[in-house]
C-alpha cells in the first residue's frame, strides 16, 4: 500500500471510529417522556406544597444553559438546552421539540465537531436566550476573546458582537431581553479573582498563554501604590528573578504604572454590557461588578444581576465575600466597587474579610486595602442601600436566575414578583486555597424578595448536601445552575452535574447533568418512546 492510500484508508477509520463513539457507544441526553416521570420524593429533595418535581432530560455534560422557544411556530414548545464545554468536554447546543424529538443547533452537518464544521465555538458557553427565531450564545473564540453569536434553526452563526476581553479567569456569562428596547444584555467576568495577577491565574492556565492580560477599567484609575510579590514560576537562570512584583490592573509581574488607562477598546471587564440584537451600538451599562453571572429582567423592565464574591485564592485572598442579588439601573454606568468592596458592596477593609495573616504576610501586607484611590479616580461609593437586593453565604455559587411571572400556574401565586436563583456550589478546594469548608455551600434553588431583601430557600436536598455526598445519585440535585419557567407554567431547573475545581482545573463527570421539571402534575398523553441523542 503506497503513502496516499495507506493515509487515505487511516482517515476512513478515523471518521468511522469517531462515528461510532458519538452515535453508537456513547449514548447523549435522554429525553423523559411524561408518561414515564416519576416524582422525587420528599425525602430526598424538599420542594413547595403542591407541585411535582420531576426528571426531564438526563445524561447532560455540563449543561449552563436552557431556554425556550415561544415565537417560532415550527418549534414552539421546544426547550434548548447548552453544554458548555468545560474541563475538556465537547460544546453543543441542542433542543427537544414538546414530543420529544431532537434537533441539533451547533455542531451542525457532522457527528464530529471538526469534520464539516468551519465555524468553531469555544468554551466556556456562558449563557443562552431564545426570541426572534434565533438563538442567542455567549462564548470565547480562538483567540480566547469573548464572543456572543446567534443562531438559526439551521445552525448558521451570525456574530453580535466580538473582541471582548475575556481570556481571563472569567468569560461572557449570562444573556437577557429587555421587555420592551429589546436590547440584549450580558455579563463579563473579571480576569482575577480581586484584581492582581497571581499565582491562582497561573493554575487556571492562561497566564502563559496571556502574558499581557489583566483587568481593564472602564475609567482611568489612580492606584494606591500596593505592589505584590510572589514567587515567579518562570524563575531561573534564563526565565527572571525568583520573585514577581505584580501591581494591581498589571500584567503578572509589572508594576510600573500608578495611573491605569481606562480600557482603550471602551470593554472593560468585571461589567455588563448591552447591545442590539442585530449587532452594534455597544454599550456599557455597570461595571465593577466581579462576577455577573446571571441577569434577568423583572416585569417593569428592572435588571437584576447575581454576583459572585472573591474567593480566598491567590495573590490577594479574600475570606467569606458572600454572594449577591444587585439591581443595575440601566444607562447609568454605576461603579459598583470590585475589587474594594464585596460583592454586597461593604468596604474590602471590614475584619470579616481579612483572611489568615499566614496567608496575607506572603504577599507583603498583613491585611486587606483599597487597590484604588477612588477619589483621585472619580470614584463614588456604591450605593447600598440602593443596590443591593439579596445576600448569600460565601462561595454559594450564585449563578441564573427567574423571576416567577404572573401567568405562572396558581399553585406558584404565592411567589409571584419574587426571583428564584440556582446555586451551583462552591468550587473547594481551589476556592479556599486548600482549606476545609465547614459544609458545603450552595447547591440549591433559592428564593428572593428583591423588595423586603428576604432570601428563603425554595428546592433544596433534604441532606443539604450534593447529590454525589448522598446515596441518591438519581434523584437529588447536584449543582443548579440555571432556572426558566416554560410554556407550561411550570419552572425547569437545569443542573450542571458533578466538578471538582483542583489546581485550577475543572474535573467534569460526563453525562451528569439533568434537566428538572417543577409544576403542577402533568396528565400523561400519547408521545414516542424516548428519544436519545446520537452526537
Amino acid at each position: 500500500m503506497n503513502g496516499k492510500a495507506y493515509r487515505s484508508h487511516w482517515s476512513i477509520l478515523v471518521v468511522f471510529m469517531g462515528l461510532m463513539l458519538a452515535g453508537g457507544c456513547a449514548r447523549g441526553p435522554l429525553y423523559i417522556p411524561a408518561e414515564q416521570r416519576r416524582p422525587i420524593d420528599r425525602s430526598e429533595v424538599e420542594y413547595p406544597a403542591q407541585l411535582e418535581l420531576t426528571t426531564v432530560i438526563s445524561g447532560l455534560t455540563a449543561p449552563t444553559a436552557v431556554a425556550f422557544e415561544t415565537q417560532d411556530p415550527d418549534h414552539y414548545g421546544s426547550v434548548l438546552i447548552a453544554e458548555s464545554g468545560q474541563g475538556g468536554t465537547d460544546v453543543r447546543i441542542f433542543g427537544f421539540r414538546p414530543d420529544g424529538t431532537q434537533f441539533w443547533i451547533y455542531p451542525q452537518g457532522s457527528t464530529l465537531p471538526i469534520i464539516g464544521q468551519k465555524f468553531r465555538i469555544h468554551a466556556p458557553i456562558g449563557g443562552m436566550v431564545v426570541t426572534g427565531g434565533r438563538i442567542y450564545v455567549s462564548h470565547r473564540d480562538e483567540r480566547g476573546l469573548g464572543v456572543i453569536t446567534a443562531f438559526d434553526y439551521e445552525g448558521r452563526p451570525t456574530t453580535i458582537v466580538a473582541d471582548l476581553p475575556a481570556r481571563g479567569d472569567y468569560s461572557v456569562t449570562d444573556l437577557a431581553v429587555h421587555p420592551t428596547n429589546g436590547r440584549l444584555y450580558f455579563g463579563l467576568g473579571s480576569a482575577t479573582n480581586s484584581g492582581v495577577v497571581g499565582l491562582d491565574n497561573w493554575a487556571v492556565g492562561w497566564v502563559e498563554v496571556y502574558p499581557e492580560f489583566a483587568d481593564q477599567p472602564l475609567v482611568n484609575l489612580r492606584l494606591n501604590g500596593y505592589r505584590f510579590t510572589t514567587t515567579n514560576p518562570k524563575g531561573g537562570l534564563f526565565g527572571g528573578d525568583d520573585i514577581a512584583v505584580t501591581a494591581p490592573f498589571h500584567p503578572f509581574g509589572a508594576s510600573r504604572q500608578l495611573r491605569i488607562p481606562a480600557s482603550l477598546t471602551g470593554k472593560p471587564t468585571a461589567a455588563v454590557y448591552s447591545v442590539d440584537l442585530q449587532g452594534g451600538d455597544l454599550a456599557v451599562e455597570a461595571h465593577g461588578i466581579r462576577l455577573p453571572r446571571g441577569l434577568v429582567f423583572n416585569e417593569f423592565g428592572n435588571l437584576f444581576v447575581s454576583n459572585n464574591g472573591m474567593e480566598l485564592r491567590g495573590t490577594r485572598p479574600v475570606k467569606d465575600d458572600p454572594d449577591a442579588i444587585l439591581r443595575v439601573p440601566l444607562g447609568g454606568q454605576l461603579w459598583y466597587g470590585w475589587p474594594d468592596y464585596s460583592a454586597d458592596l461593604v468596604p474590602i477593609e471590614n475584619p470579616r474579610f481579612q483572611p489568615p495573616q499566614s496567608m496575607s504576610m506572603k504577599t507583603g501586607y498583613p491585611e486587606l486595602a483599597a487597590l484604588i484611590s477612588h477619589e483621585g479616580s472619580g470614584l463614588l461609593p456604591p450605593d447600598r442601600n440602593a443596590l443591593l437586593r439579596g445576600v448569600f453565604s460565601a462561595l454559594s455559587g450564585a449563578a441564573k436566575m427567574t423571576f416567577v411571572p404572573d401567568r405562572a400556574p396558581s399553585v406558584f401565586q404565592p411567589f409571584r414578583g419574587q426571583l428564584l436563583v440556582a446555586l451551583s456550589g462552591d468550587r473547594a478546594p481551589f476556592a479556599t486555597s486548600g482549606q476545609k469548608l465547614i459544609s458545603p455551600q450552595g447547591y440549591c434553588v433559592m428564593r428572593v424578595d428583591v423588595d423586603s431583601k428576604e432570601v428563603s430557600d425554595f428546592v433544596f436536598n433534604t441532606r443539604r448536601l450534593p447529590a454525589h455526598m448522598t446515596r441518591d445519585l438519581n434523584n437529588a440535585m447536584e449543582r443548579p445552575i440555571d432556572v426558566k419557567f416554560g410554556p407550561d407554567g411550570a419552572l425547569y431547573i437545569l443542573d450542571f452535574g458533578q466538578m471538582r475545581v483542583e489546581d485550577g482545573k475543572e474535573k467534569i463527570k460526563p453525562k451528569t447533568g439533568r434537566l428538572y421539571r417543577l409544576g403542577p402534575p402533568v396528565i400523561p398523553t400519547t408521545a414516542p418512546s424516548a428519544t436519545v441523542g446520537d452526537r
